[in-house]
């Protein structure tokens, strides 16, 4: 006789703590320092971009899309695993009460993001709704647990088809039902959206009675989440668990050919092909690049924007600095006749041209919103910087434990 209740508990704290580890580096006091800063700036210049806005403007378009969207996204974490195909299987009648749980502690993790994005559209809710936030925040979460709850009847079938036809569906109904309520539509849609709703309900129970979930499935969306966070843990520390496939981007191999071959360049060549083509770090460095160029043009302050653009350069260089310790551990990379200190020549090398690329892409949106001074010696400032930051964090790891 399996303790559902019991197997739950010891699932969530193995999973707590295995994350708690991850977080501490992530979450790290200049990180957080950071944030701070630049989310104060944004703050600001956001409640002030809100004040300029027209009565026109299509609050309850933008927010059925934005909570729509958080209403209907998720699913249940079950914490499976893939050994549970063979231990749980057969005693899968008696795993209710670890399903209850379960979802209760998947619902309040996404009630939790609900808050969070109602704090983020406060300033819009308060001018443009006449909704009290406290009523729309239970509005909200009701939407939330009924997504989740016909999210998890998903887990009774097979098809994917089907489960994108619900997910469609899904964020349909809510969607509407978020803008029928914020632009005070006759209650006779709302209505509607509610009878949608049930009727959805009624079908997916006659839908799924007496079949078995999907375990295979569970599995998989278990290992999919898992690896979402490892993918963004990654960026902070090394992770064991995390486990990703070179993906070779051929349009991007003019690019390698730029680099001379020789000895000299064995790890350079190492590490810019690893750039392009694994870990996603390539796709980091553009997001990061994009979304400093969008808050330099929100900002409209010159010594904020200043600041965000010393942030981003140094949020660079600390999230790619894990990119050299990938080879650690490959026997071919410590057999190579070359010198010791070229891993981490070659690293700074990499590095110090990344950080000075993204330094002149944030000047030349500065100098294209507002031509100054100033910009020319922040910019000679961001490369003194880039560089001083890519010697100081990118370097392989092991080379700076060898050194303690």
């Amino acid at each position: 006789m399996i303790d559902a209740r019991k197997l739950w508990w010891q699932r969530l704290r193995a999973e707590g703590k295995k994350r708690a580890r991850y977080l501490r580096y992530m979450l790290n006091d200049h990180l957080l320092v950071g944030l701070i800063i630049v989310l104060s700036g944004v703050a600001v210049t956001y409640k002030r971009w809100v004040e300029t806005l027209p009565d026109s403007f299509p609050y309850a378009a933008i927010a059925a899309v934005a909570f729509g969207w958080a209403a209907a996204a998720g699913t249940v974490r079950t914490l499976f695993r893939e050994a549970d195909t063979v231990f749980l299987l057969a005693a899968e009648w008696q795993l209710r009460p670890y399903i209850r749980r379960a979802f209760l502690f998947s619902a309040m993790w996404h009630v939790y993001g609900l808050c969070l994005l109602l704090l983020l559209a406060g300033p819009l809710h308060s001018r443009f709704s006449s909704v009290p936030w406290p009523l729309f925040l239970l509005g909200l979460v009701g939407l939330k647990f009924w997504n989740l709850w016909a999210a998890w009847k998903g887990s009774y079938i097979a098809e994917p088809s089907f489960h994108r036809q619900s997910a469609l569906a899904r964020f349909g109904l809510a969607a509407l039902a978020v803008y029928f309520w914020l632009a005070d539509a006759p209650w006779l849609f709302l209505v509607t959206i509610v009878a949608l709703m049930v009727a959805l309900s009624i079908y997916l129970t006659r839908l799924t009675k007496d079949k078995m979930w999907k375990w295979d499935r569970l599995i998989a969306e278990e290992q999919r989440a898992a690896r979402a966070f490892y993918r963004l843990a990654n960026l902070f520390t090394d992770v064991p668990e995390w486990k990703e496939e070179a993906k070779r981007r051929r349009w991007l191999d003019p690019l390698l050919r730029l680099i001379p071959h020789g000895q000299g360049n064995a790890f350079f060549y190492l590490y810019v092909r690893t750039f392009l083509r694994a870990g996603g770090y390539a796709g980091l460095y553009i997001r990061l690049t994009m979304i400093g160029s969008v808050l330099l043009v929100v900002v409209d302050h010159e010594y904020a924007q200043a600041a965000i653009l010393f942030l981003f350069l140094y949020a660079t260089a600390i999230q790619l600095s894990v990119l050299p310790s990938r080879h650690r551990y490959l026997l071919w990379t410590q057999l190579y006749p070359l010198p010791r200190t070229q891993p981490a020549a070659a690293a700074i090398r990499l590095f110090s041209i990344l950080l000075i690329g993204q330094n002149t892409v944030f000047h030349l949106v500065l100098f294209a919103i507002s031509p100054h001074f100033l910009w020319l010696v922040t910019w000679v400032g961001g490369i003194v910087w880039g560089v001083w930051t890519a010697k100081r964090y990118v370097r392989p790891r092991h080379e700076r434990k060898a050194g303690r």
